[in-house]
């Protein structure tokens, strides 16, 4: 069982659940985030895993989220809890493949104080108790630039220390000012990071580059970059050798809202857990792929695949 500390928001999540008698969508309230939903699957894989996030203090949708976090087992130390803020909202529309679009509101979320008061010594103390270190592009892009200064000084510092820091590009252009916004922020952690995650359509708009070219280059300076092709093929790169898995067999994708998150979280697991990359790989493509027969990022406990830890 490896020690995780994960870093983002959870917010409240609106999924469609078909339609009233007069055609109107018909939404399930839950509660969900990109890191958050990583979180909470690596918990279901047997990690021990600690959330770090800022919520509001005594609203039904804050009680909510922090109902969610025990309910999975999430250790909730590193909650910091702000007065008159609500959690972000997002609703999901989906297209008849099942592919996601979003749509966000979270001006006011109160993540973007996260690093305000005394959350970093916090993290820190946490962080170097932990084998793992886990944030997106989104963590980045929500907690501002105060927080984003010194959440690159803590993660060099626990880098240092030999802790492990993975990162998910995940970038999402509505959260940025500019691509080179973007840019600046990842790579401002990129050298702290022993696992980084990425696709093309990260890439692309951000460097004009392919993720095989920037995995490469990214593992000569040490780290294991998984690269996600479209066809859902993956190549691992790490300083040594490059891995290359074939794409999974197709499922029928209901909602593909966290599939990338649960495929994260089973590779990291796998890997902690002193899994060979094809092994990692193939977890991570099994429960991506039960993950987008049901909808809502974070599935039913019953819907988990059985992964083999041996």
């Amino acid at each position: 069982m490896a020690r995780i500390t994960v870093l983002g928001e959870c917010m409240v999540e609106m999924s469609p659940e078909g339609h009233f008698d007069d055609g109107a969508p018909r939404y399930r309230m839950g509660f969900a985030g990109d890191t958050f939903n990583t979180a909470v699957y690596m918990a279901r894989l047997g990690d021990e895993v600690a959330y770090c996030t800022a919520l509001g203090q005594g609203d039904p949708f804050s009680e909510g989220v922090l109902a969610a976090m025990r309910r999975e087992g999430l250790d909730t130390r590193l909650v910091r809890e702000a007065q008159n803020r609500l959690p972000g909202l997002y609703a999901i529309v989906l297209d008849d493949s099942g592919e996601r679009k979003f749509h966000y509101w979270r001006e006011r979320a109160p993540i973007r104080d996260l690093f305000s008061e005394h959350t970093a010594d916090l993290l820190i103390e946490a962080a170097k108790a932990s084998d793992l270190v886990y944030l997106s592009g989104v963590t980045l892009a929500v907690i501002g630039d105060i927080g984003r200064a010194r959440l690159k000084d803590i993660l060099a510092y626990v880098h240092s220390l030999g802790v492990a820091v993975a990162l998910d590009f995940n970038y999402r252009p509505a959260l940025w000012p500019s691509p080179e916004a973007a840019r600046s922020a990842l790579d401002g952690v990129v050298p702290s990071c022993r696992y980084i995650s990425l696709s093309s359509e990260d890439s692309r708009p951000l460097y004009g580059r392919e993720a095989e070219d920037l995995a490469a280059e990214w593992a000569a300076a040490g780290a294991e970059v998984v690269a996600r092709d479209e066809s859902h093929a993956v190549n691992v790169h790490r300083p040594d050798v490059r891995t290359a898995t074939p794409a999974p067999g197709r499922v029928k994708a209901v909602d593909t809202t966290g599939a990338g998150d649960s495929f994260n979280a089973a590779y990291l697991s796998s890997r902690l857990a002193g899994l060979s990359i094809e092994r990692a790989v193939a977890h991570a493509h099994a429960l991506a792929a039960a993950v987008v027969t049901c909808k809502g990022a974070i599935v039913p406990k019953a819907s988990m695949p059985v992964l083999e830890r041996g």
